[in-house]
């Protein structure tokens, strides 16, 4: 029985080889191409393109429903699917401008300045000391960072960038809050003199009524 093996696995080996050889594509053969008809017009694609398109239209297939929702917004507002996703990313914006507004002691021009970093700068190396290096020239070296700031990237594994913009936020919206209490309290001290005023005034009028 072994040997009646044996001579068969030669002739086995030769069998896979030619299939192998058969199996193999000659570098000079024509590439295959699938027709795909889109837009009323005729495209010969290879089978790598056909396949990464078919992959996009199952995921749209999965969108599909949201996008027909979009539409309809978009209609009912008189205007195009990009247009309206255009509004709708605006108002993001202003509304984001305006919240970071209100946290910044009413300092828009700070605000937008932090809303720009925020969109702008990438997550780098080191926590982010050299994208704060490169928007605050200032700072030099970590030292120079608030000590505030640096517990609590500590704390919170946060980047630094991103704190110390919210540290600055802070500080303009405590510098904005004193600011109205001296200016409220200088109000009040002024509308109490003026009552102390008023109320000499009277006694002194009262007084000379009674003495004559």
């Amino acid at each position: 029985m072994a040997e009646e093996l044996k001579e068969c696995l030669p002739e086995q080996t030769e069998d896979l080889s030619a299939v192998q050889e058969t199996a193999t594509i000659p570098e000079d053969a024509p590439e295959i191409t699938v027709p795909v008809k889109f837009n009323k017009e005729i495209k010969n694609l290879t089978l790598s393109e056909a396949g990464n398109l078919a992959q996009k239209g199952m995921k749209f297939d999965m969108i599909s429903s949201d996008y027909e929702r979009i539409k309809i917004l978009a209609k009912e507002n008189g205007i195009g699917v990009s247009e309206y996703l255009t509004a709708l990313e605006r108002q993001r914006n202003d509304d984001k401008i305006k919240s970071l507004t209100e946290r910044c002691g009413g300092n828009e021009e700070i605000a937008k300045h932090i809303f720009e970093l925020e969109k702008s700068a990438p997550k780098g190396a080191n926590n982010g000391f050299d994208e704060l290096q490169e928007n605050f020239p200032e700072i030099k070296e970590l030292s120079d960072v608030p000590e505030e700031v640096l517990e609590k990237v500590n704390l919170k594994g946060t980047n630094l960038l991103d704190e110390f913009l919210r540290y600055r936020m802070l500080m303009e919206r405590e510098k904005s809050e004193i600011a109205r209490n001296y200016k409220n309290g200088k109000n009040s001290s002024i509308g109490s003199q003026n009552s102390a005023t008023v109320n000499n005034t009277s006694t002194d009028g009262f007084l000379k009524g009674l003495w004559g």
